[in-house]
């Protein structure tokens, strides 16, 4: 998985136009979380074992089946997507709401997304979206991004 440039509040207040991304190094604060760890829990849960993936450093490329746009992922996170986050009842209603936002970055290999994008893919209101991703709690480690010409 592409590491995400550092996290910024940036100048403003976040808008339903702010983008948000799974921040890795929030995983590293803290030695009890570990995004790869979360992903493993999932693939549990869908009973796929993800060291089976071949060549897990070679990047590869993956197609988003919602946008079209193409990502560069290593082989787990490869894996992760094509065996688990094409499940239909990956994101369902009754997903948390966090959980869901959780789950839709990471099927779109964490590029980042504005709570509009992340209402339209897990069916609630971009407000809402938008007040809980926005305050001061961080959840999952999804953050405001920061794009590299902003930094």
């Amino acid at each position: 998985m592409t590491v995400p440039p550092p996290f910024s509040t940036g100048p403003g207040k976040a808008t339903l136009n702010t983008r948000f991304h799974i921040d890795e190094s929030w995983f590293d604060e803290a030695a009890q979380r570990n995004l790869q760890s979360y992903m493993d829990q999932l693939a549990e849960e869908y009973e796929v074992d993800l060291t089976v993936a071949q060549d897990p450093e070679r990047l590869r490329d993956w197609i988003d089946p919602y946008t079209g746009r193409i990502s560069r992922v290593d082989g787990v996170m490869y894996e992760f997507l094509e065996e688990i986050a094409a499940h239909p009842d990956f994101i369902t209603e009754r997903t948390s709401l966090i959980e869901a936002v959780f789950r839709a970055l990471l099927t779109a290999a964490n590029y980042p997304m504005t709570a509009i994008e992340l209402a339209d893919r897990i069916g609630r209101p971009a407000e809402m979206i938008l007040r809980t991703l926005s305050g001061r709690q961080v959840y999952k480690g999804i953050r405001v991004y920061k794009a590299p010409e902003d930094a």
